[in-house]
């Protein structure tokens, strides 16, 4: 009797014996260490736990189940750092090591590491990770910031990516781009991407290519400058970035184009591999391109700026140092099917290489930004580039001037005003505020010239009461100036709540847009034409609805501190409904210190043999 009750001690307290052993190495540290590295910042980060926008969900960014080892960690940052450290001191039953939980989540490894102990963990043979990690042979990170592109709407306010510098390197175009955007459908239309992207209907995923592809996109196709930023990481944080990298390569967040976009998701990577770095939690509701730079600056880790002109700007400085003569002759070079030097061989070699430059660039753009269907061009740029080599003359361009200001030394994006509105013998007040981002009387510098960019803005008038003075949905606004060999669309579009004095000054929607032409007219000014549609949508109209056709002329001035503009622009009922409408308007701006502004502006309506003159003078902040 006692050897059968004895018989089954040794069973049962083997089974104790290896159920603590297994689970020993996850509790040998107090409750307390696991407590603190748990809501460690960096920890939290590397789980993707930030959190941005008007609604969060709970936990992390991250909704793949792959990228947690425990079934809650998602949605807990302790339950996955103990089943973490449990699966890295205990190891996997894998029968590939690369499947092993340290190989797939080397960020985790080294900074477990370098926090309990390199005694507490023992390293594994990572093939896969290892080979990776030599190829990419990362010794620097570079912020790369392509500017403003407007006319795709998930690059509007700008883009931010990554450039890893490989060791022994001098050649960036050689280097590997880290990039995140949205996985979208090619088939979806503009309406359809821009619903998405604004409810985050698509995934968003991290891409590692050759940099020279995002230099192709950006800087060529889509005519974008482009900043590089050194950033003054260590050599331990470079290493951390490049293994969170890994852990990051098959996995999708949903994208935002406000919230949690391609510079909001750069930051988190940045606070996975630095303790020192906070950079995402100074983000609560939007994160606009520009500003994540001055972010990264004021953390001490945004190092020199490196500029790289767009092809358009090449082009353009190269047109202004030739005559009429050569661009005729570059066009000559590159349009017809059969290349005739004939009139190139009596140039000097200097004017002679300046033409095959432009050439060359010309024929780039055609069969790139143009999609040109000469089926010659191809062989061409080739045949001038070989034309090109056999001139022994160099640096036949001055280079490209160098902004006075980039991208995120411009004015900060939110702005708030409030003025005085006088209109018809009556005055009012006015509180004006626009979270984001410019508009062409705006302080110019780092912004691209003659376009404009707002969201959900709005103002409010004040007189007996308070009332909605107008709203916009959307402002886009951009004028694209000509040159000799280019002719880029100029367009602008408005969706908008306001108040018409033509209309008894009821509120009510307005769809507004136009396409056109625009002109250099100096040095610091542009001249536009338009054929603009209008769409007003209200009870008291007739029919409930207005619809209106016809040209706009526009004049923009930028000087170093005041800017002006000037429009006129006719329209007709296209539905008979009511009488041609003139409206024309003058606005005129001044910089008075950095990120003030006074602004005075007159507006002037005719219609049904009525006038209405308003003008509005207001003082902006910009923050």
């Amino acid at each position: 009797m006692k050897w059968t009750f004895m018989r089954p001690l040794p069973l049962s307290f083997c089974l104790s014996f290896f159920s603590l052993s297994f689970s020993a190495p996850a509790l040998a540290f107090s409750d307390q260490k696991i407590s603190e590295l748990a809501s460690d910042p960096q920890w939290l980060s590397m789980l993707h736990y930030d959190q941005i926008g008007l609604v969060r969900q709970q936990g992390s960014l991250i909704q793949d189940e792959d990228f947690f080892l425990s079934p809650q960690g998602r949605v807990s940052a302790q339950d996955e750092l103990v089943a973490t450290i449990k699966a890295f001191t205990q190891g996997d039953d894998v029968v590939d090591p690369n499947q092993a939980a340290q190989c797939r989540f080397p960020s985790r490894f080294a900074w477990l590491a370098s926090n309990l102990g390199s005694d507490a963990l023992s390293s594994l043979k990572c093939p896969d990770f290892e080979e990776w990690k030599s190829k990419i042979n990362a010794e620097k990170v570079y912020l790369v910031f392509p500017a403003a592109y407007l006319n795709s709407p998930s690059s509007m306010y700008g883009h931010t990516l990554f450039r890893v510098k490989k060791k022994g390197n001098d050649t960036p175009l050689l280097d590997y781009a880290v990039n995140y955007a949205a996985n979208t459908d090619p088939t979806d239309n503009q309406l359809v991407f821009s619903y998405k992207g604004l409810t985050g209907g698509y995934p968003g995923v991290f891409s590692v290519m050759p940099y020279y592809q995002k230099v192709k996109e950006y800087n060529f196709l889509e005519n974008r400058d482009m900043w590089e930023y050194e950033l003054a990481l260590t050599d331990n944080e470079v290493d951390q970035f490049v293994r969170h990298i890994w852990e990051m390569k098959n996995v999708s967040m949903p994208y935002y184009f406000f919230s949690q976009n391609c510079s909001y998701q750069l930051l988190t990577m940045l606070d996975a591999s630095s303790s020192r770095l906070n950079l995402a939690r100074e983000f609560s509701v939007w994160a606009i391109p520009s500003d994540t730079v001055r972010e990264i600056g004021y953390q001490g880790v945004l190092g020199e700026a490196t500029y790289r002109p767009s092809s358009l700007n090449k082009i353009e400085n190269m047109l202004a140092q030739v005559n009429d003569q050569q661009v005729a002759l570059a066009i000559n070079l590159v349009e017809p099917s059969e290349l005739d030097i004939t009139a190139l061989e009596q140039l000097e070699p200097l004017e002679k290489a300046q033409v095959l430059d432009v050439a060359y660039e010309y024929s780039r753009y055609l069969s790139a930004r143009k999609k040109s269907k000469l089926s010659h061009l191809g062989a061409r740029s080739i045949q001038l580039l070989s034309l090109r080599s056999k001139l022994k003359v160099d640096n036949v361009f001055a280079s490209v001037k160098e902004p006075a200001l980039r991208d995120d030394q411009g004015h900060s994006t939110s702005r708030i005003g409030g003025g005085v509105l006088h209109r018809q013998g009556e005055s009012f007040g006015v509180i004006d505020y626009r979270p984001s981002y410019h508009d062409v009387l705006d302080p110019q510098g780092g912004y691209l010239r003659g376009a404009e960019l707002s969201m959900f803005s709005g103002s409010l008038r004040l007189q007996d009461d308070i009332k909605l003075n107008h709203f916009n949905f959307v402002n886009i606004h951009s004028m694209a100036p000509t040159n000799a060999l280019m002719t880029p669309k100029s367009w602008h579009i408005n969706a908008s709540l306001l108040r018409d004095a033509v209309y008894d000054d009821n509120l009510l929607f307005r769809f507004h847009g136009g396409a056109g032409v625009t002109a250099r007219w100096s040095e610091n000014s542009l001249l536009s034409g338009f054929w603009n549609g209008r769409l007003s949508v209200d009870s008291d109209l007739a029919k409930g609805y207005l619809v209106q056709s016809g040209p706009e002329l526009k004049w923009l001035w930028n000087g170093d501190r005041a800017n002006v503009s000037a429009s006129y622009q006719f329209l007709i009922d296209l539905n008979k409904f009511d009488s041609e409408r003139h409206e024309a308007a003058l606005s005129i701006s001044y910089d008075f210190a950095k990120d003030w502004q006074w602004r005075l502006s007159n507006e002037y309506i005719r219609a049904q043999s009525d006038e209405w003159n308003s003008i509005q003078l207001s003082l902006f902040r910009y923050f």
